[in-house]
């Protein structure tokens, strides 16, 4: 292998793969103090210091895009709290929800109850406990609920893992349960209430404060990315008309006695549900933004981009052998602050890179590879139309998403959930269109202003 060889080979690994975009603990080497250096408040200190003056329990609202550094936030989240000394818990509730069907309380609180109930024995605390959750839910279904196809010989978790996997079933226990939530929640907020007992007794500390961090909620989404008209909306719309009444309309049910409690929801909540946070009464609601690469004006931001260079440094040193430093401010720029797209660029201008050098003997990252790479990740937005380019030029116009009309309810969400509109704060939080959709949408306005001008002028 050649020094070129190694150098790519070492970037594109280190951006990549196991060690890409993955959750990392605020120890790994990888790890870099983002938002909490360059913002006056740090929002995940904040949050924190919320649940240690929060009385016997408390309800916190994490909210942010996928692949902008949420989950590796609730690490750092987890470690504040433990040198707090609390008992944290963290689920990850992809592994017990299936994220792209409509959610209800009876099933989110099975998935979530299943979740803890791992953790608890991940941890090596209370087995009995949840073995005795178990037989509870076991005689609950058996007199009450009556579906044949339910077994909980493998315990909590096997219904956790049925519910994330098999929708029919998921659909089915919904429907049986509709009715008979009230002792479901009862037998919930039972069950924490014997593992906080449990935690507080095995540490010998009575006011011990016991936290669980919900991950991957933030990821309820539609099936797919349908457009206005097409069939699979109005599968969407109930995923994420399901998502805003969980956690508006029973966020009274996602409560627990002396547990203190952080939910990743979804971006779109927030425009979807204005105040959601106060339906859990004083609930914080934390946004996490993308990282600030560029202005409210459309200007590159020194210390935003300052800190992607750093990302990029603590995972290869050595990628100034192959990149400059205008390359790697171009592709911070093109990603609006998305680490996800961030790397990705990176990737797909390095897979360039290596066939330029194999034919022409480049070494080095150019302009024409990032050009192609861009437009790679633009043409992943996909179809649009009129109506949609209209509404995003508006966003992009106002940095303000808010809905004209309930009827786009599901668009918005789509917009979110396809990366189309980006989140930040710079004082007050403001969005704006991901920067290679909104080059698309001006370069096609400016082309739509000559055909006009050119027709006017052959009139």
């Amino acid at each position: 292998m050649t020094t070129f060889e190694h150098h790519v080979r070492s970037l594109y690994q280190s951006l990549g793969g196991e060690r890409g975009a993955e959750a990392l603990d605020p120890g790994d080497s990888y790890y870099v103090d983002i938002l909490e250096r360059s913002l006056s408040r740090d929002p995940i200190r904040a949050l924190a210091d919320s649940i240690s003056l929060a009385s016997s329990e408390s309800v916190n609202l994490l909210t942010g895009f996928r692949g902008n550094g949420k989950s590796t936030q609730l690490r750092r989240l987890k470690q504040l709290l433990e040198e707090q000394g609390c008992t944290v818990f963290l689920v990850d509730m992809q592994r017990y929800v299936l994220l792209t069907k409509p959610i209800e309380l009876s099933d989110f609180l099975l998935s979530l109850m299943a979740a803890l109930a791992e953790s608890v024995k991940r941890m090596g605390l209370g087995e009995p406990l949840t073995q005795s959750y178990t037989e509870r839910l076991r005689a609950f279904f058996q007199s009450e609920v009556q579906i044949e196809s339910l077994e909980l010989d493998g315990g909590i978790g096997k219904i956790g893992t049925k519910l994330q996997t098999d929708a029919g079933f998921k659909a089915k226990l919904q429907n049986a349960l509709r009715d008979r939530v009230t002792r479901l929640v009862e037998d919930a907020r039972a069950f924490v209430v014997e593992i906080v007992g449990y935690v507080r007794k095995s540490s010998k500390e009575p006011n011990r404060r016991v936290v669980l961090l919900v991950d991957s909620m933030e990821q309820l989404r539609g099936p797919s990315l349908a457009g206005p008209g097409d069939s699979a909306q109005s599968d969407s719309w109930q995923v994420y008309s399901s998502a805003v009444t969980l956690f508006s309309g029973e966020a009274s049910n996602l409560r627990f006695p002396q547990l203190h409690i952080v939910y990743t929801v979804p971006p779109y909540l927030v425009s979807l549900a204005p105040n959601v946070a106060r339906s859990f009464g004083a609930s914080t609601l934390v946004m996490w933004p993308n990282l600030h690469v560029r202005t409210r004006a459309g200007t590159p931001d020194p210390d935003g981009l300052g800190l992607m260079q750093e990302i990029v440094n603590r995972r290869y040193a050595d990628w100034r052998s192959i990149a400059s430093v205008e390359a790697l401010q171009r592709a911070a720029l093109s990603s609006g602050g998305d680490l996800r797209d961030f790397f990705r660029l990176l990737r797909d201008a390095l897979l360039s890179l290596l066939d330029a050098q194999r034919k022409h003997g480049t070494t080095e990252l150019d302009a024409t590879m990032l050009t192609d790479a861009e437009q790679r990740l633009r043409n992943e937005f996909g179809f649009l139309s009129e109506s949609d380019r209209r509404w995003l030029t508006k966003i992009h116009d106002t940095h303000d998403p808010s809905l004209d009309s309930n009827d786009r309810f599901v668009d918005l969400a789509r917009f979110f959930d396809s990366n189309m509109i980006m989140n930040y704060i710079n004082g007050e939080p403001w969005y704006d269109v991901h920067p290679l959709l909104a080059a698309e949408l001006q370069s096609q306005a400016s082309r739509g202003a000559s055909r006009r001008r050119e027709r006017k002028r052959k009139r």
